[in-house]
């Protein structure tokens, strides 16, 4: 009962499901051909364009501070729900780490932070990076913006406004998230200025997929994480980096936004892959006007 409170909690504050309109930005037209018919890719965090994510992050001083909280004032309600969920996310993608299981109370999960074995905090740091390389290397991410109206995003993920944007309509159904309150479901990603990576904090392991760092904010990004081997896997023909692929409904997508520096053959292109797969797909024409990206019919 208490988690599920929590989980009501998390989602009027915006942690959790996202049920508006989610946009996706993509340089090359080609790949609208599998998204139309419902198929979205899922990266690999080896593969992201943020090299600061490949960085395992552990602050030992954060290590120590959050060890040393546990043991000063003891696991509460809330601390229990996320060690459970923590305990999900390792069984299922790092179970060679789960050293000890989680106590049924708080009292027993308290004593146990507070055994010698809990002294030697290299060993422990040691541990806490091997999982987070473990998790990290097991799940790929679909990563969205709120926005459709980056000037940034067009930019940088929409090849200066000649890629497109595909609006993408109720995930959260296709997404609903499962008892590890992290995968399968759309999140919001926090921007900090330190990330401090794992620690004794039992929340601290969503820190993996949900934190960036500040300079990334202008990207209002959400993620869906989800383990790879619940994904398709397909090589491109002719070799190339395999794909790591999920299907949702084609209803899913709802409007393809065409950057105003596409050129005339591609936006023809675009139009006739719509026809032909998934014609309920609306496109409409960005138009940048004074500083601001309006839409048009095609």
């Amino acid at each position: 009962m208490f988690e599920e409170n929590l989980g009501d909690f998390e989602s009027r504050w915006g942690r959790l499901t996202m049920s508006g309109p989610l946009y996706k930005f993509i340089g090359d037209p080609r790949a609208l051909a599998s998204i139309l018919k419902g198929a979205v890719k899922f990266t690999p965090i080896s593969e992201l364009n943020d090299p600061s994510e490949l960085s395992p992050t552990l602050s030992t001083d954060a290590v120590e501070a959050s060890l040393e909280r546990l043991r000063r004032d003891g696991y509460s309600d809330i601390d229990m729900v996320h060690l459970r969920r923590q305990e999900r996310v390792l069984s299922r993608l790092a179970p060679r780490f789960m050293v000890v299981g989680v106590p049924s109370s708080r009292q027993d999960a308290t004593a146990v932070i507070r055994l010698p074995l809990y002294d030697y905090i290299p060993a422990l740091e040691a541990l806490l990076i091997g999982a987070a390389e473990e998790i990290s290397s097991k799940v790929g991410l679909f990563c969205l913006s709120r926005r459709y109206d980056s000037l940034p995003m067009w930019a940088h993920y929409a090849r200066n406004a000649a890629g497109l944007v595909v609006e993408f309509r109720n995930l959260q159904k296709v997404f609903a998230g499962d008892d590890t309150g992290v995968l399968a479901q759309p999140i919001a990603v926090t921007y900090e200025r330190e990330r401090s990576g794992m620690t004794f904090d039992p929340q601290s392991h969503e820190s993996l997929f949900f934190s960036k760092f500040e300079d990334w904010n202008y990207e209002q990004e959400i993620r869906v994480v989800m383990p790879l081997a619940e994904c398709r896997r397909v090589s491109p023909a002719g070799g190339g980096t395999a794909m790591h692929l999920y299907d949702v409904p084609p209803d899913c997508v709802a409007r393809v936004i065409l950057g105003w520096n596409m050129p005339p053959d591609e936006i023809a292109a675009v139009h006739k892959l719509v026809t032909e797969i998934n014609p309920s797909v609306e496109v409409l024409r960005a138009r940048f006007v004074r500083g601001r990206v309006e839409l048009l019919p095609a």
